[in-house]
């Protein structure tokens, strides 16, 4: 018991002395006043809060493995047994397990494509289930002849180096714009506040509910008319004013506490610096969070490039690139590539999307607790 109590008093002292590092790490960011020192802080404490208390759990391993048995046993003798939860568990694994494989499906099949040969694919032949979902032999060859097909299907035999880098300054360039737009118009609508804000957001809901491709006529018309067709700016003007992210930030803002504009204005502070040294880096998370999704939202964009660009654009991104390629067919001689090279298209695409996954999956938490961050009632300002 003796021991037990040691275990305790140790967990629960590492336990508040990792709380404390991590408010003293916040009091820091907050107090900071070189914008790079506070975000190469954020970043620490992003990392320290991700594997400190990992840490912490490993060590004390034994300690918590006594204390989930002696929970255990409470709930035994509360009448709570294992097998009460079998079924319900059983059905929510199912469920769980159903919609694992439907999600991933289609990216388990794109990759096993990508690896196989040039007859497997071939669609003349007949092929088995087991053929379809795993190949006969692994081959590296799709990869090592997609860069030379991609310049083939190309009329102005763009690289596929050269549509990488299109696609990522225009991603770039785009969300940096959109976000500077966003976070300007969020903060007037939450600093400036006037008898038709509710209107004005009746309407940014309205158009929030107007699907994109609504907009797609009078977006083409207005580039043809400004004669910025087949060019950059067709690319990153009409994306600027971004609703959805709007909305974001205006409901970040709203999300602080009333105090601190209060006491802002008490210490001297107009507007601009109150937006630039307090707001701005209090919704630090929210705005990574805009930045993410709408990188992801213009890498992924193809309805519009492939409207506003012509063949001989050099501003042709992945996605009218894959575009190109899905709608390729025929004989290929110089690489002597079959009727439907679908697995080239696979390997393709599996390249195009791998950049978003490993974003995705690095930045998952900021995506989430961005969107699902909410100040109360009480802290509205």
């Amino acid at each position: 018991m003796a021991s037990q109590n040691l275990s305790r008093e140790k967990y629960n002292f590492q336990i508040s002395n990792y709380e404390s590092q991590i408010e003293k790490k916040e009091e820091k960011i907050i107090l900071s006043n070189n914008w790079f020192n506070a975000f190469i802080m954020k970043i620490s404490l992003f990392f320290f809060i991700k594997f400190s208390l990992k840490w912490i759990n490993f060590k004390n391993f034994f300690y918590l493995k006594k204390v989930k048995k002696l929970q255990r046993n409470t709930l035994r003798m509360s009448g709570d047994v294992w097998y009460k939860n079998i079924a319900p568990g059983l059905l929510n694994w199912t469920i769980l397990l159903v919609m694992f494989v439907i999600t991933i499906f289609p990216f388990y099949w794109m990759l096993i494509t990508s690896f196989k040969s040039y007859d497997e694919v071939d669609p003349t032949k007949t092929t088995t289930l087991w053929e379809l979902l795993w190949p006969k032999s692994w081959s590296l060859e799709t990869y090592k002849n997609m860069f030379n097909f991609i310049g083939s299907v190309s009329s102005d035999s763009i690289s596929f180096q050269r549509f990488f880098l299109n696609s990522f300054f225009i991603a770039i360039l785009s969300t940096l714009t959109q976000l500077i737009a966003s976070i300007i118009g969020g903060f007037a609508i939450y600093n400036w506040r006037t008898k038709i804000n509710p209107l004005f957001m009746m309407i940014m809901f309205s158009i929030m509910m107007v699907p994109g491709e609504a907009m797609l006529l009078g977006r083409y018309i207005l580039m043809v008319q400004l004669n910025w067709t087949n060019t950059l700016m067709a690319l990153i003007i009409p994306f600027i004013g971004n609703v959805f992210t709007i909305y974001l930030m205006s409901n970040a803002f709203y999300s602080l506490n009333s105090d601190l504009k209060r006491a802002a204005k008490i210490d001297g502070l107009s507007s601009f610096q109150y937006f630039l040294k307090i707001a701005l880096p209090a919704i630090s998370a929210t705005i990574i969070t805009a930045f993410i999704i709408s990188f992801i939202e213009s890498w992924n964009s193809v309805l519009w490039p492939v409207t506003i660009m012509r063949d001989n654009s050099e501003w042709k991104t992945i996605p009218i690139m894959l575009w190109k390629m899905m709608q390729t067919s025929g004989l290929e001689p110089e690489l002597q590539i079959g009727f439907n090279p679908i697995n080239l298209k696979m390997a393709a695409s599996f390249i195009a999307i791998l950049p978003m996954l490993v974003v995705f999956v690095v930045f998952n938490k900021f995506i989430i607790n961005g969107l699902s961050k909410r100040g109360s009632s009480s802290s509205k300002g």
